[in-house]
């Protein structure tokens, strides 16, 4: 129902490119105008427009005109609202309510003059006033309407090529797996809400956190418990290890007595949502993203970690910022103590674990805590020593850091959600705490973070590829999806047991995508051998070099590589291709080892799909090489390939196609 909605929609916009190009126009003018594009999310719709035109759903300089002109009315209407109302915009929301807005976009203009009309319309937080203010300080029309039309024609495509990018990597990622496409849309969604939480978080707390403690302590002064304990981190003159032991053991304890209190009342770990989720991620699964996955969860490992703890701590206690080496020490040593209490006393099985009838430790996810802790509180040291203003850029690469380690070991199946986030809290109210005490103590003297920042990174970098060089094939294989292995005897698959294999490409969701073809029963390098000598290559690799020619408008089919197609999560493992007298088209053929085996001999049978290819050139910057799904395949192509050998020719689930049986 949703992809026939989708498609109809598609097909409304190909059939009304008028009202498209309307509502292009009004968007862009809409997020230009003062006070009006603070509400409207005019980047995210400019970036989903550049999806569209990846896909192809769109043309680009439609686009691209469109929101260019848009955006110049927008913002010469901004300038002349500047210029009617002058000083009276102060007394208009959100200005009444934020007058900082105006006063760091009148900063902004005489800093940089005529040229912040240009360079206004890229920076966020002045994006929706400049033209305005411009206009109250009375800049010329002539002056403003020639940095406000070079503005227009460099935002428009500074917008629209990074949505275009990813339409076009979705595009791609369609062909070979719907899960791939799929994965990669929730990563987009996952670091831009990541990054959006961070901005908004720091500069939130930035705003309102010295009133939010210096509140917060002036009540629970008095008080027989939390006063204490708010004066040990608040109270420059107390020292903060009283303060930080209480908060560890009540974060320690309250974590168990939630478990415990979990158990008794009968809701047991995993939860449904946690399995729910498990089985969604391994519906994902594709050798692609796999790789992927384990090296970035290999960031969190010990191999990586520890190093570079010991390498921070070592740095600290050579520059002789022992405030800040004993907090390094207190961020570790919770970390250790989370995993050696919660190993003894909360065991929970992980997935894998589950999934092999066994009983393990798993909540909550050291990984999640220990990444949260180092890369955490790393942030903290370095961001204490920069300006305000760019502090929330190191807790956001802090951020990059913890969140797709946690996301990949949620992908690969090692831990739970629950393990997961209950990780990730953990290692941030430590990091807050440890944050606080350590900010408010005068005893903790400046820290020399470009250094501290380049050490990190080497160690960090090093040891990571020094891992990924010793462990990446190992984790890979340890990672992998388990395959279950099915016989059958070979006159029953002969007879009726080819209706129990696959007959179209699975996808996501069960979606079927592509119809197989060809059952053959024997051994890869025979399969291989016939079909070479009947013609067919090895199909061009999917290399850099290959890759890298998509951006040629005026490439040969030869030269353009095979994508590799997924079906059930595996990869194609034989892929061949044949050319004919047409050089714009190309027939490609693919086998996959199914699992199946022969009782006799314990030969695989493998499924194989055959397609034909073509040029496809896109938005006159890429050529693909693209399915045809009209084109059947004749009869002779392959038949010189199975001369000698038993065929039979039987109907499959697809009335329009048939299936041809083959055995060695």
């Amino acid at each position: 129902m949703q992809s026939e909605f989708v498609t109809a929609l598609f097909a409304w916009v190909a059939a009304h490119p008028g009202w498209m190009s309307a509502v292009i126009f009004i968007t862009a003018l809409s997020e230009s105008l003062t006070i009006v594009g603070v509400i409207v999310p005019g980047a995210m719709i400019m970036f989903s427009l550049g999806a569209l035109i990846g896909l192809g759903h769109l043309e680009f300089w439609m686009v691209y005109w469109w929101s260019a002109l848009g955006a110049i009315v927008g913002d010469a209407i901004s300038f002349w609202i500047g210029r009617v109302f002058h000083q009276g915009i102060r007394r208009v929301w959100p200005f009444t309510k934020h007058p900082e807005i105006i006063t760091r976009s009148e900063d902004f203009f005489r800093k940089h003059g005529g040229k912040g009309v240009v360079f206004g319309r890229f920076f966020g937080p002045v994006r929706g006033t400049i033209p305005t203010v411009a206009g109250m300080m009375d800049m010329s029309w002539r002056t403003f309407m020639i940095a406000n039309v070079i503005s227009a024609i460099l935002w428009a495509p500074a917008h629209l090529l990074p949505g275009m990018a990813l339409g076009a990597s979705l595009e791609i990622a369609s062909r070979v797996a719907g899960r791939l496409a799929v994965l990669i849309l929730i990563i987009v969604v996952v670091l831009w809400v990541t990054t959006w939480l961070v901005k908004h978080l720091v500069r939130l707390f930035q705003a309102h956190a010295a009133n939010w403690l210096q509140r917060f302590y002036a009540w629970s002064q008095g008080r027989r418990f939390i006063g204490p304990i708010s004066a040990s981190l608040l109270d420059p003159t107390q020292g903060e290890m009283r303060g930080l032991a209480t908060v560890a053991v009540l974060l320690l304890g309250g974590v168990v007595l939630a478990s415990l209190s979990l158990s008794a009342a009968g809701q047991q770990l995993p939860s449904g949502l946690d399995q729910s989720l498990y089985h969604f991620f391994q519906e994902l699964r594709n050798p692609w993203a796999d790789a992927l996955m384990v090296f970035t969860a290999e960031l969190g490992d010990y191999q990586v970690i520890l190093p570079l703890s010991l390498v921070v701590f070592g740095w600290l206690v050579w520059r002789r910022n022992s405030a800040a080496a004993r907090h390094w020490l207190m961020a570790l040593g919770f970390g250790m103590a989370t995993n050696l209490l919660f190993r003894w006393l909360l065991p929970v099985a992980s997935p894998v674990e589950v999934s092999q009838g066994l009983m393990g430790y798993s909540f909550p996810s050291s990984h999640a805590t220990f990444s949260t802790l180092v890369f955490g509180f790393l942030a903290v040291l370095i961001a204490r020593e920069i300006p305000l203003t760019r502090r929330w850029i190191v807790y956001l690469a802090a951020a990059f850091m913890i969140v797709p380690i946690a996301f990949a070991r949620l992908y690969l199946g090692v831990h739970w959600l629950t393990d997961t986030l209950a990780g990730l809290c953990l290692g941030l109210i430590w990091v807050a705490a440890l944050g606080l005490a350590y900010s408010r103590h005068p005893e903790t003297g400046p820290i020399q973070w470009r250094g501290l920042l380049a050490y990190s990174v080497v160690v960090l970098l090093v040891t990571d590829l020094l891992h990924v060089s010793f462990d990446f094939r190992a984790d890979m294989q340890r990672y992998r999806p388990e395959l279950s292995h099915q016989m059958q005897a070979r006159e029953q698959w002969w007879r009726d047991g080819w209706q129990q294999l696959p007959q179209q490409r699975m996808d996501f969701r069960g979606n079927r995508r592509q119809d197989f073809v060809l059952q053959w029963a024997g051994p890869q390098n025979e399969l291989e051998r016939r079909l070479r000598e009947a013609g067919w290559q090895p199909a061009p690799a999917a290399d850099l070099k290959g890759i890298l020619l998509w951006l040629s408008p005026q490439v040969e089919l030869r030269e353009l590589p095979v994508l590799p197609q997924v079906h059930d999560g595996s990869e194609d493992d034989l892929t061949l291709v044949y050319y004919g007298a047409n050089p714009q088209t190309r027939w490609v053929l693919r086998f996959w080892d199914i699992g199946v085996r022969l009782r006799e001999g314990n030969l695989p049978i493998w499924v194989g799909s055959v397609s034909q290819q073509k040029l496809e050139p896109q938005m006159r910057l890429f050529t693909f090489a693209v399915d045809d799904p009209q084109t059947r395949a004749p009869a002779d192509l392959l038949a010189p390939a199975w001369q000698g050998l038993r065929t039979q020719v039987v109907k499959g689930a697809n009335p329009n196609e048939r299936i041809t049986l083959i055995a060695d």
